[in-house]
């Protein structure tokens, strides 16, 4: 079987590859390997800088080269993948395989020592076993780390002494308010963390300038994550309608209420009593002279459908027919729900939401070749002649979770980062009418969720990112920039920053994050670089460092080099020179660690309890 799919890759890739100068020519073997986690080489990160550092090795040294990108099972690059597009590159004629980041440590581990005349080249990671963060010198692998303290110090530099411009306009001379969103228990973190709040003090020294640095460590049991918020429906009068008004009426539904004219309206059936299935609608007008026709509605049979609101008030009724139905209870600890779906039939079952702290697991059931998604907290159940008890599993999350509190209608409960959420508005009081969806959090102040319709009675949105309620809190009290290099939710805080209407910023890190509108400047760890220095330099069983020394680690938008010839041989100024910059980057090229001042003018806040 593993031969079969082998075969099977090796002709998925032959009609999929893109080999862009490194051309296999007269039956050579491609000889430099590139083998990606999973995304393109033109993703714009890590896979597409390795590649440009590969092909322009092989272009200067007359080789021939190759990447290839697998193919991931749920998302995630398996270790047994790795294995065999290793194996694909070997056979392929491959001497030097490069892999690029944390995604391959195992696999390195495992497939290399397999494979002795092969020399691999693992950037950014070290070989280590499933069960241990262990680090092994292997004697066919060339590791590559990077400086992150120098890549932090860079960081936080340039966070203080760039300000703020909107074109020409200088809108802030220097930034005095940062963040960092950090975890000690990460190395990586604890590293770039610490060159930041040191390259921020040197520029705060140099300048003369007070600097402020609030510190969150996400991961951290005493951080403040409370970010419950409320949501609730806005009602006004009647008579506040710019449009005239229609009151509808639904029995045994869902949707009363009153509308503007034009307005498109779900209607929705209640769950069907016992003995009984959802037939028609039965529509009436209640404007005098309008006769019952005029109710405009997009289906009489489906129990979920469109009313377009118009020409009279109106009385909508579900219709029910006689059936044999079976009960389909789904219970929990708190209530049992009891729903009847007709003998023989599909019934789509919704989990309540989680406890407090909880996610949803799975579903526990006697017979578990009904349930369509055993996983899923929304699935379609086979119901045959006999009564179905359904019972969600819920589990502590190893995730932050919140609480979605809703007023006067339905929806409550606990949720984590990409729950689906939905929302129905209670019927409006007598002389009243819905009119949006309003949400604030704890602090009374707007989350930023997204409404997929805050303008209609029952909407539903994506819960935001969870960590993300920190970097927000660090800019309502006045951060102007939050560095987050070394993480893996570093992303939190360009979701924060985009939720602001004025400007604040993420700092990137690890590759050109420019890309994001709310993205100050990036702190760069260039794969294709140091691919270059260890193929050139190559040596198994070592490390080779990423870092100044070798222009391996760099800040976006920033030029070494005071004046540069233009198109007509003119010497130029740079614009984008820093002299500050050039003179600390020249100093960590040369291996010297700049020294910070004894007398700091940075105050450090720790965000905790």
């Amino acid at each position: 079987m593993k031969k079969i799919v082998s075969l099977a890759l090796v002709l998925v890739l032959g009609l999929t590859l893109v080999f862009s100068g490194c051309a296999k020519k007269d039956g050579a073997a491609f000889e430099l390997a590139l083998i990606t986690d999973g995304a393109p080489v033109n993703d714009g990160a890590f896979n597409e800088s390795a590649w440009n550092g590969l092909k322009a090795y092989a272009d200067e040294n007359g080789k021939t080269c190759r990447y290839y990108q697998p193919v991931l099972t749920d998302g995630v690059l398996a270790n047994e993948t790795v294995a065999e597009y290793i194996d694909i590159a070997v056979k392929n004629g491959a001497k030097y395989i490069v892999l690029p980041g944390e995604d391959f440590a195992v696999s390195a581990y495992e497939v290399a020592p397999t494979y002795k005349d092969v020399n691999f080249i693992l950037i950014d990671a070290v070989p280590h076993s499933r069960d241990s963060e262990e680090m092994h010198l292997i004697s066919n692998i060339m590791c590559v780390s990077f400086d992150y303290y120098q890549g932090g110090f860079l960081a936080g530099y340039v966070s203080v002494t760039d300000g703020l411009k909107d074109g020409g306009k200088v809108i802030r001379k220097y930034n005095t308010k940062l963040g960092i969103l950090g975890s000690t228990g990460n190395d990586a973190s604890g590293k770039y963390s610490s060159g930041y709040i040191d390259g921020v003090s040197y520029a705060a020294n140099e300048l003369g300038v007070p600097v402020t640095v609030d510190y969150a460590q996400y991961n951290s049991a005493s951080l403040d994550y409370n970010y419950d918020f409320t949501v609730e429906p806005v009602y006004i009068d009647v008579t506040e309608a710019k449009k005239d008004t229609f009151k509808v009426k639904v029995v045994d539904g869902i949707g009363s209420g009153v509308y503007t004219e034009g307005e498109n309206v779900t209607i929705t059936a209640n769950p069907a009593p016992e003995g009984k299935v959802f037939d028609h609608w039965e529509t009436k007008s209640d404007t005098e002279g309008v006769k019952d026709k005029k109710v405009n509605i997009s289906s009489k049979k489906e129990s979920s459908m469109n009313l377009q609101v118009g020409d009279c008030d109106c009385t909508i009724t579900a219709v029910w027919a006689d059936a044999e139905t079976v009960p389909v209870k789904i219970v929990t600890e708190k209530e049992t729900l009891t729903y009847y779906a007709p003998k023989n039939s599909d019934f789509w079952a919704e989990a309540p939401a989680a406890p407090s702290g909880y996610v949803f697991s799975e579903w526990s059931v006697a017979d578990e070749s009904i349930v369509e998604d055993k996983l899923s907290a929304e699935t379609n159940v086979k119901v045959g002649e006999s009564e179905i008890q359904l019972m969600p599993v819920y589990e502590k999350s190893e995730f932050p979770t919140f609480n979605v509190t809703v007023k006067n209608g339905t929806g409550s409960g606990s949720y984590v980062t990409g729950d689906t959420v939905k929302v129905v508005a209670d019927a409006p009081p007598e002389g009243k009418m819905f009119y949006k969806w309003e949400n604030v959090d704890g602090q009374g102040l707007s989350t930023g969720i997204a409404m997929d319709n805050e303008y209609c009675y029952h909407a539903e949105f994506e819960m935001v990112d969870r960590y993300a309620s920190v970097v927000e809190k660090m800019f309502d009290d006045g951060c102007e920039i939050v560095f987050a290099g070394g993480n893996e939710i570093s992303d939190s805080v360009f979701t924060a920053a985009d939720a602001f209407d004025y400007p604040v910023f993420g700092f990137g890190w690890g590759y050109d994050e420019g890309s994001k509108g709310s993205c100050f400047a990036s702190v760069v760890n260039d794969y294709g670089k140091t691919v270059q220095d260890a193929l050139n330099n190559y040596q198994g069983g070592s490390f080779i460092s990423g870092n100044c020394k070798r222009n391996a680690i760099y800040v976006t938008g920033k030029n070494l080099e005071h004046y540069s010839t233009n198109k007509k041989g003119e010497k130029v100024e740079n614009a984008d020179y820093s002299e500050g910059y050039a003179k600390l980057y020249d100093m960590f090229a040369k291996e010297q660690t700049p020294e910070t001042p004894d007398v700091s003018l940075v105050s450090i806040n720790f965000w905790s309890k």
